[in-house]
């Protein structure tokens, strides 16, 4: 999943979830394997672990939810926000690994 954030302050990764009705909500998922990204997306380095993101003006970043349901928004400290329909991942993120759950 990639993210474009804007503002200026503190953001907290592990703040963004998706609501999963069957669980309680300090058991859905959080973002997995974060990354921030370059302005124009085609390189980044591994997010800060843990603690929050400084943004100022605009960053991008990219993470996974390994169960993701795209009917569902994800959680943000923003408010919800509504999934865009899946695409395949792009090529210039191939360098964000991702490690699939146990």
């Amino acid at each position: 999943m990639e993210l474009r954030v804007e503002g200026d302050g503190r953001l907290d990764l592990g703040d963004i979830t998706q609501e999963d009705p069957a669980l309680s909500s300090d058991n859905w998922q959080v973002p997995w394997g974060e990354y921030v990204l370059s302005s124009d997306g085609t390189s980044g380095v591994p997010a800060p672990f843990p603690g929050p993101l400084e943004i100022t003006g605009q960053a991008r970043v990219a993470f996974f939810l390994h169960y993701l349901d795209p009917a569902l928004p994800l959680l943000t400290p923003a408010g919800p926000v509504p999934l865009p329909s899946p695409t395949p991942r792009p090529a210039r993120l191939e360098f964000v690994p991702y490690e699939p759950p146990d």
